[in-house]
């Protein structure tokens, strides 16, 4: 028995959004403007009727019998007619229900995480931790900042009060106190003075007590005594003592702590332009990834170190960024740092296709590759 549902393609317990979808799709194969057939159209609008109203599984071809055998070849024919398009559209179906599952199946592989998407996840993560190293630094010396800041507004303050000077030394900073204490015994001093003059000059106007007042006077300054330097004198000279200090002398000139000048590392120039390449410093066996820009400055990344910015001097500088720090000079190139900002991570490069820095346009092409290899080369 033929039913509705096996005329549309579906079943009971399909959801009434797919039976109209299948509907539509076999009407727009079966309309009679696009090719198709009228009565076939009549049936599938039937067929979408019942089913739509619940009697879906009821029979849809009733077998009629005539007595002229005329029209009963003529049914006949139609009825295969209907049941080779039943089987073209049941195959149809079957087609497209296997195209459907291919697509979830390659959509489904999509959404897994790539090496690609694993890495750049590790590269954030890593320049995620950098932010809040960096961060936690900054707030600790803003925290150190504003505590000296009070701590000195209060100690100033408590300072100016009588009878609380020691306590407030105590919390003064030791050259601040020792200013204030320096003042205090000035002022005692200059006090002193003054009462002590008035008494002095009577004393030396009495006659009698100008002696007493000038021994005193030698007792406070005694004069310089003549010290005899004891002669030196060599009574055994030995050779190897000299040598030891030599060789003292030259442990000394060899020895860490002597002056030693921090090698610093040099790039090498490219003629590649907004490409990202895995390079080695001219002076050094350490590794670092660069790009060039077309204005001839560089974009570098090292094993231990940000982002630096080699600004090409002989192009015209303008204001510079805030995330931009002067380090030094090198050659015809001004250096800066990129610790925090545009620029300052590897997730900013991966994941734009080009960076402004300085109005100079830096390209990410093959960021990914350079900077994959040179964590290789740092481990």
């Amino acid at each position: 028995m033929t039913t509705y549902f096996d005329i549309l393609g579906v079943k009971k317990n399909t959801p009434l959004a797919d039976v109209k979808r299948r509907y539509k799709l076999l009407s727009s194969r079966c309309h009679p403007d696009k090719g198709g057939s009228k009565s076939i159209m009549q049936m599938l609008s039937q067929a979408y009727e019942k089913v739509m109203t619940g009697h879906g599984n009821e029979e849809a071809v009733h077998v009629v019998y005539l007595k002229s055998n005329e029209q009963t070849v003529i049914w006949k024919k139609k009825c295969q007619q209907l049941e080779e398009q039943f089987t073209d559209l049941k195959q149809q179906n079957e087609e497209l229900e296997r195209k459907l599952a291919a697509a979830r199946e390659e959509l489904k592989q999509k959404t897994t995480p790539s090496d690609d998407e694993k890495n750049y996840k590790q590269m954030m993560e890593e320049d995620m931790q950098a932010l809040r190293r960096e961060n936690r630094r900054l707030q600790s010396k803003v925290d150190g900042l504003r505590l000296e800041k009070r701590s000195d507004s209060k100690e100033i303050t408590k300072s100016e009060l009588p009878g609380q000077f020691v306590a407030a030394s105590q919390k003064l900073t030791p050259l601040v106190a020792s200013q204030i204490k320096a003042i205090g015994r000035s002022r005692y001093w200059a006090r002193l003075a003054v009462l002590a003059i008035p008494v002095a000059l009577v004393w030396i106007a009495m006659g009698p007590g100008k002696e007493p007042l000038m021994n005193v006077w030698n007792s406070l300054n005694p004069p310089p005594q003549k010290v005899n330097k004891p002669s030196m004198r060599l009574l055994h000279h030995d050779p190897s003592v000299n040598e030891e200090d030599e060789n003292m002398k030259t442990a000394l000139a060899e020895s860490p702590e002597s002056v030693e000048k921090k090698v610093v590392p040099v790039i090498q120039l490219s003629n590649e332009v907004g490409i990202w390449q895995l390079m080695k410093f001219a002076n050094t066996a350490n590794y670092y990834i660069s790009v060039r820009s077309e204005k001839g400055s560089y974009v570098i990344k090292s094993c231990n170190g940000d982002f630096q910015y080699y600004k090409n001097t002989l192009q015209r500088s303008g204001r510079m960024a805030a995330n931009l720090i002067y380090a030094r000079d090198e050659r015809h190139f001004e250096i800066y740092d990129i610790p925090y900002g545009n620029g300052s991570f590897a997730h900013n490069w991966a994941k734009s296709k080009s960076l402004l820095i300085n109005n100079e346009y830096f390209p990410n092409k093959n960021f990914a590759a350079s900077y994959s290899n040179l964590q290789q080369h740092c481990q």
